[in-house]
C-alpha cells in the first residue's frame, strides 16, 4: 500500500551505559578499598619500619661477634652483649634498668618468658672478670633470640 504521508521511524531511545555514572553503592565499595589501601600501606610500612627497628638493634650484636672472630676478646663481646640486652630490656621495663643479680634474672625472664636466660645473666657477670668464659656462639644466638622475642610487637610492655 502506497503511503499518503510522510514516512516515519521508529523512536529510538539514546544509548545509556549501565556502569556511568556509579550507583551510590558503588561509591560506597571505592571508598572502602581506598580507605582499605591506606590501611594497609600504613600498616606494612609500621611493621618494615619496627623490623628494621629490631634488626638495628641486633647489628651491634652482630658487629660484635665479627670483632670476637677477628680478635677474640671474649670481654668485648660481653659488654656489648650485655649493653645490647640491658637497653632492650630498659626499652620494655624502664624498671629493670636499676637491677642486678636475681632480680635482674627474674626481670629478662618477664620480659621474654619463654626463652632461657641464664646466658643472659651469665652476660652480665662475665664483663666483670679478667677472663671470661662463655661460649661466644651459643651466647649470641641466645641474646638475639631474646632481643628478637622482647621485642616482638604482639606482646605489650611491661607496666611501669
Amino acid at each position: 500500500m502506497p503511503g499518503n504521508g510522510p514516512e516515519l521511524r521508529d523512536i529510538h531511545v539514546p544509548h545509556v551505559s549501565l556502569w556511568w555514572p556509579l550507583a551510590p553503592g558503588w561509591w560506597l565499595l571505592l571508598a572502602l578499598l581506598l580507605v582499605a589501601a591506606i590501611a594497609l600501606t600504613f600498616f606494612l610500612r609500621r611493621r618494615a619500619a619496627w623490623r628494621r627497628f629490631v634488626d638495628a638493634s641486633l647489628a651491634d650484636l652482630r658487629s660484635a661477634t665479627a670483632r670476637h672472630a677477628q680478635d677474640g676478646d671474649t670481654l668485648a663481646f660481653a659488654a656489648a652483649a650485655s649493653q645490647l640486652v640491658r637497653r632492650v630490656a630498659r626499652f620494655r621495663d624502664p624498671r629493670s634498668a636499676t637491677l642486678s643479680g636475681t632480680a635482674w634474672q627474674q626481670a629478662l625472664a618477664a620480659i621474654a618468658p619463654d626463652r632461657d636466660v641464664s646466658p643472659l645473666a651469665a652476660l652480665d657477670e662475665a664483663k666483670y672478670r679478667p677472663v671470661a668464659d662463655i661460649d661466644v656462639r651459643e651466647t649470641a644466638a641466645a641474646v638475639e633470640a631474646w632481643v628478637r622475642k622482647a621485642l616482638d610487637r604482639r606482646r605489650p610492655h611491661v607496666a611501669a
